[in-house]
């Protein structure tokens, strides 16, 4: 899906451009604290222009002004549109700021019959419209709607990972939900109006397991961290289901860089995290990981995103040795990878 004008496919490289600036001005010796505050700061700055721009949109396709103002009803249907786009876009229909106004309330039509948590966003969108209404006992202008937009958008994030974890109960009362794996046809059969991605998408995307071609089945990490499951998407970045095996990873850096025996520090904290000891098999492909790297254990590579995989199946995804390609071989995922690029043309229409 190609960017709606030159400027959008611009806007859509600068978080890319970033990052490669960052990897080689720091090559493969990390960031420091210095350098990571840099990052952070000016990813911010660009998320919330982004914000904003997305907002003027919304704003100027109902015929105001920038320093003009509007009523209740009005300010709510911007925000309407505005949110509306944001989760429109993310199924890939639209992109970038580029709408008039009957494409955005034909966006709020739509996702208003097929996105289930809308009805509770529309509600709070009228709430925070009033609550701005009573503070500033005029007629709404543009920073009233930003400071609307901050709370909606908030509030959607809430929304969107209740979701996500809906989805994963679902997931869970499937035959082989327990091991994070299930058939691909009881997800079919039993997913309801969620799980309707095509067998195309679901192999590009690493969650399918077609060993047995006749019986295809469905990896839930590798399925929930796809961009299918976004609700929202702008130029920088994507509003997805939690990585939750991100949480494993914090609890076994921190426990690797104040011990200096790696494997009984991540056999500790993985059994912990487990409630129970691990087997010797796993024991003993941990230890031939540690060897693999002298003076460093590769706790972003390929080998040990493998071993957390069948540690962890509910939520570490299975790998895929095509995306640890990057600056670094194995040792860590390839950051040039366009995570929407699965999503483009190979999932159903909403």
């Amino acid at each position: 899906l190609k960017p709606p004008n030159d400027k959008e496919a611009l806007r859509s490289r600068v978080a890319g451009h970033l990052l490669e600036v960052l990897e080689n001005k720091v090559g493969k010796k990390g960031l420091n604290l210095r350098y990571l505050a840099v990052f952070v700061a000016t990813l911010e700055h660009l998320l919330h222009g982004d914000q904003r721009e997305r907002l003027k949109q919304s704003w100027a396709i109902h015929s105001l002004k920038p320093e003009g103002t509007t009523d209740v009803p009005g300010l709510v249907s911007v925000l309407d549109v505005f949110m509306a786009h944001y989760v429109y876009d993310s199924q890939k229909a639209a992109s970038g700021y580029a709408m008039t106004l009957e494409d955005g309330l034909r966006e709020v039509t739509e996702v208003s019959r097929v996105y289930a948590p809308w009805s509770n966003i529309h509600a709070f969108v009228q709430e925070q419209v009033e609550k701005q209404k009573r503070l500033s006992r005029s007629a709404l202008s543009f920073e009233d709607a930003a400071a609307a937009a901050d709370n909606v958008l908030s509030y959607f994030q809430e929304a969107s990972g209740s979701m996500c974890h809906d989805m994963e109960k679902t997931f869970f009362s499937l035959m082989g939900g327990e091991t994070g794996r299930v058939k691909l046809r009881d997800l079919r059969k039993y997913g309801g109006d969620l799980f309707r991605e095509s067998d195309e998408y679901l192999q590009e995307l690493g969650a399918l397991d077609d060993t047995d071609p006749a019986e295809p089945y469905v990896y839930l990490a590798n399925y929930m961290l796809g961009p299918s499951n976004c609700d929202g998407t702008t130029s920088f970045y994507d509003l997805c289901c939690p990585n939750e095996c991100e949480t494993h990873k914090m609890h076994l850096e921190h426990a690797i860089a104040h011990s200096s025996d790696v494997v009984s520090s991540i056999t500790g904290v993985v059994t912990q995290r487990l409630g129970k000891p691990i087997t010797g098999d796993a024991l003993a492909r941990l230890t031939e990981i540690s060897k693999t790297r002298a003076g460093s254990f590769p706790v972003h590579g390929l080998s040990f995103a493998a071993w957390l995989h069948s540690m962890f199946p509910h939520e570490c995804p299975k790998p895929r040795a095509a995306d640890f390609n990057g600056m670094d071989g194995g040792m860590v995922p390839d950051a040039k990878q366009d995570f929407q690029a699965t999503a483009k043309d190979k999932f159903l229409d909403w």
